[in-house]
C-alpha cells in the first residue's frame, strides 16, 4: 500500500509532492508551535527560492500571479507583526535609521520621472514591504539575532535541497552544477551563503554549538557543490572575518605581529612586481583565479553589459531612470539593452551600477550614507560589548557589498539579499535604541525593559 501511495505522489511531479507536504506540514507547526518565530522567515525562504512563475524575466514587469499573490499575503503578515507586541499594537518609527528612511524616501519620489511609473509606484510599495519584514523579525525576536529566525526553516529547505537530487533535472544544470529546486545556482547559493553565516553564528554564540557546527558543514557544502565561483569567493571572505575576529579574541596580541609582517610581506612582494612588471598584477591574478572555474575576464558577459549601461547611465546620470522603472525585459526602457544579448539580462548583474541608473550619483550618495551608518552602528554594537553580533552582522555587511558586484541585490525590492540587508540594518539600530534606553532607565533607577521583545 505504501509502494502505491509513493508511486502516486511521485507521479504527480516533485512540485506537487512539495506542495502536499507542506499543506500537510505547516497547518501542523502553526497548532504546536509559535508561527511569530519561523512563520515570516519561512515564507520569504519559499518566496525567494522555490521555482513557481518564471526566471528572471517573469511577466516582464511584475512577475507571475501567484508570485504577486505570495508577496502581497507576506508584508501583510509582516506589517501585522511589525504593529503588534504582547497584545498591543504600537508604529515603531523610531526602529528605523534615517538614513535607511531617506534612501526609501528618495525612491518613492523617483516614480514621478520614471518612464513606467505604474511599474514603478508596485515596486516602490514593495521595498516598504520589505521594511516592514525587517521590523517583523526585530520585533518579534531579540533584535540584533532577528537573522536567527532563519534557521530552522532554512535547515528545512536545506534538506529539501537533498532530496531534489533525486529528480536531476530539477537539482542539477545543463553545466552540471548544483542549484537545489531553484532557477539558478546562484540563487542556490547566496541562500546557502546566508545559512552558512547563521549556523556558524549560533555556534560561536554556543548555542548546541556541535550540532550547528555540523549544520554549518553541510551548508557550506552545499554551497560548493553550486560552484558558483563569485558566491563561493565571498563565502570564503566573510567566513574569514569571523575566523579571524575569533583568532584575535583567543591569542589577542600574538595575532597582531603576524598579521602585520604579513601585511608587509604582502607589500613588499606587490611593489617588487611592479618595478619588473610596470603594472599590478591584478590582470594575471583575475585569469588566473577566473580561469580555474571556467570564466574569463569579462565575467560571462558582464562587463560588456556594464558597458552598455554606461550609455544608459549618461542619459541621466544625477537623478537616474526612476526607482524600478527601467528594468522590464524586452517591453520597456530595457530593451534597448537586453536585446543585445542572447541571454536577456534582467538587471545590471552589478548593484552599484543598477542603483546609478535608476537612482542617479544623488541615489548611490544615499546608499553610501546608509552603508557607512550600518558600519558606524557595528562599531557601536562591537563597542557596547555584543562583539561577536557586531561580527556577525559585519560579516553580512561585508557578503552584501561583494554580492552587488556581480549581481544586483541592493534596492532590489524582494531579493533575498536585501531582505537579510535590511534586517541586518534594522535589528542593529533597535539593538543599539534598546542598550541606550536600557543605560538610561538604569541610571534614573528604573527596572530596565528587556531586550527581547
Amino acid at each position: 500500500m505504501f509502494q502505491l501511495i509513493y508511486a502516486y505522489v511521485a507521479g504527480l511531479g516533485p512540485y506537487v509532492a512539495i506542495a502536499l507536504a507542506l499543506g500537510l506540514g505547516i497547518p501542523f507547526l502553526l497548532l504546536v508551535t509559535k508561527p511569530a518565530r519561523w512563520l515570516l522567515a519561512f515564507a520569504i525562504l519559499f518566496l525567494c527560492l522555490v521555482p513557481f512563475g518564471g526566471g528572471e524575466l517573469a511577466g516582464a514587469s511584475e512577475g507571475s500571479l501567484f508570485r504577486q499573490i505570495g508577496w502581497g499575503s507576506t508584508f501583510l503578515l509582516a506589517l501585522f507583526y511589525a504593529l503588534h507586541e504582547r497584545g498591543r499594537f504600537s508604529v515603531p518609527w523610531t526602529w528605523v535609521p534615517i538614513p535607511y528612511l531617506v534612501l526609501l524616501a528618495y525612491a518613492l519620489i523617483s516614480v514621478a520621472w520614471s518612464e513606467a511609473p505604474l511599474v514603478s509606484a508596485k515596486r516602490a510599495v514593495q521595498l516598504l514591504g520589505v521594511l516592514f519584514i525587517a521590523l517583523a523579525l526585530a520585533r518579534q525576536s531579540k533584535a540584533s539575532h532577528a537573522l536567527t529566525s532563519f534557521a530552522w526553516p532554512g535547515l528545512f529547505f536545506l534538506l529539501l535541497g537533498v532530496v531534489a537530487l533525486a529528480v536531476p533535472w530539477l537539482s542539477i544544470d545543463p553545466d552540471g552544477n548544483y542549484k537545489g529546486f531553484t532557477f539558478t545556482k546562484n540563487v542556490w547559493g547566496q541562500f546557502a551563503l546566508l545559512m552558512a553565516l547563521v549556523f556558524m553564528f549560533l555556534a560561536l554564540s554556543k548555542t548546541k554549538p556541535r550540532l550547528n557546527w555540523w549544520l554549518f558543514a553541510f551548508a557550506s557544502l552545499s554551497l560548493i557543490a553550486t560552484r558558483s565561483a563569485t558566491t563561493i569567493l565571498i563565502y570564503v571572505v566573510s567566513v574569514m572575518v569571523v575566523l579571524y575576529w575569533v583568532a584575535i579574541r583567543r591569542y589577542g596580541g600574538k595575532l597582531m605581529p603576524v598579521s602585520l609582517v604579513s601585511l608587509m610581506l604582502g607589500t613588499v612582494t606587490l611593489f617588487i612586481y611592479f618595478l619588473i612588471h610596470g603594472a599590478l598584477p591584478v590582470d594575471a591574478v583575475l585569469e588566473a583565479s577566473l580561469g580555474s572555474v571556467g570564466k574569463d575576464t569579462t565575467l560571462t558577459g558582464r562587463t560588456e553589459l556594464w558597458r552598455w549601461m554606461g550609455y544608459e547611465i549618461a542619459r541621466h546620470p544625477w537623478l537616474g531612470a526612476g526607482y524600478g522603472g527601467f528594468w522590464m525585459g524586452l517591453e520597456g526602457p530595457s530593451f534597448t539593452i537586453v536585446r543585445f544579448f542572447s541571454w536577456r539580462p534582467g538587471q545590471a548583474h552589478n548593484g552599484y551600477v543598477d542603483v546609478i541608473n535608476e537612482l542617479g550619483y544623488v541615489g548611490l550618495a544615499l546608499l553610501a550614507w546608509v552603508l557607512v551608518a550600518h558600519l558606524w552602528n557595528i562599531v557601536r554594537l562591537h563597542r557596547s560589548g555584543n562583539e561577536l553580533t557586531a561580527i556577525f552582522h559585519l560579516a553580512i555587511l561585508a557578503a552584501a557589498l561583494l554580492l552587488n558586484v556581480s549581481e544586483t541585490n541592493f534596492m532590489r525590492t524582494t531579493h533575498l539579499w536585501w531582505i537579510i540587508f535590511s534586517t541586518s540594518i534594522i535589528g542593529v539600530h533597535v539593538h543599539l535604541r534598546q542598550l541606550e534606553q536600557a543605560i538610561s532607565q538604569a541610571g534614573m533607577g528604573k527596572n530596565p525593559k528587556p531586550l527581547v521583545s
